[in-house]
């Protein structure tokens, strides 16, 4: 088994460099990482070759022109490029603690994905974490007691709905959340990938987990004692506005139907932009 992790990237190297030291301490590492990104205005590969050089699997940068935000088209990009048979999908303000992709690889199933749900930190919070704290794993001095015990509420809550799901009474079993999935990479590509129609903010990962549904693939949160945290930033929004709800709302219909393929996915590459391709190590 082949492990590909794939990490969605625009501008902020400083998150970015926080998640890459969660990478570099991991129990066990990846067979590469692929960093897709949005067309950033920073210099992102120079920003984090100090880590790079440091890691001893292959680093790949791919970036597209920013024309907006196209998040979808953004992890396609780098689910392309990606060689694993399993891929794990994050975005830049995630730090995982050690044993994080280990769990992931335990819990691998065919026609399975795996969810998690993260401690969202405050500014404050996400200024304490540095690379050494990253390196012991221990962030109970930062994080807590009722940020910790909302993650393990979500775990029963997901897997209550993975009950349900199992016994027909509910359509989804545990939500998908973009800032991270683990999804088999031939489940990926026969949903076709994310639905690259979504262009601005929100409900790219919500259509993209009801399609897997749809296919008869389930979800699974695996993570009750070990937990990603949301680094804090400002939004990419504004007021949590979604500029897609009416889109999804047409999808949701005919996803609901059966139709689990989007039209413009994985398998169609756009013809009309040049990406930039790089090896960072």
């Amino acid at each position: 088994m082949k492990l590909s992790v794939i990490i969605a990237v625009y501008n902020r190297a400083h998150l970015l460099t926080k998640a890459l030291w969660s990478l570099k301490h991991q129990s066990i590492a990846p067979d590469e990482l692929i960093l897709t990104d949005d067309g950033s205005d920073e210099d992102i590969p120079a920003a984090i070759q100090p880590i790079v050089r440091g890691l001893h699997y292959p680093v790949k940068f791919i970036s597209q022109p920013h024309q907006g935000f196209r998040l979808a088209r953004c992890r396609n990009n780098g689910a392309r490029h990606a060689t694993g048979d399993y891929f794990i999908f994050l975005d830049q303000d995630i730090v995982l603690s050690r044993n994080f992709l280990e769990i992931c690889v335990k819990h691998r199933r065919p026609r399975q994905f795996c969810v998690a749900y993260p401690v969202r930190l405050t500014g404050q919070q996400s200024q304490l974490v540095t690379e050494s704290v990253i390196e012991r794993s221990d962030f109970r001095d930062i994080v807590t007691k009722d940020q910790v015990r909302k993650v393990k509420w979500q775990y029963f809550k997901d897997n209550f709905y993975g009950l349900l799901k199992r016994l027909h009474l509910r359509r989804i079993g545990p939500k998908l959340r973009g800032l991270f999935s683990a999804i088999n990479r031939d489940d990926f590509i026969l949903v076709n990938g994310y639905d690259e129609n979504y262009q601005g903010w929100g409900n790219e990962d919500d259509d993209l987990g009801h399609r897997l549904y749809a296919a008869g693939i389930r979800g699974k949160n695996p993570f009750y004692t070990v937990y990603p945290l949301h680094l804090f930033h400002p939004p990419y929004h504004q007021d949590g506005e979604r500029v897609n709800q009416a889109y999804y709302a047409r999808r949701r219909k005919a996803i609901d139907r059966g139709d689990f393929r989007c039209s413009v996915g994985f398998d169609q590459p756009g013809n009309d932009e040049n990406l930039i391709v790089l090896r960072l190590n």
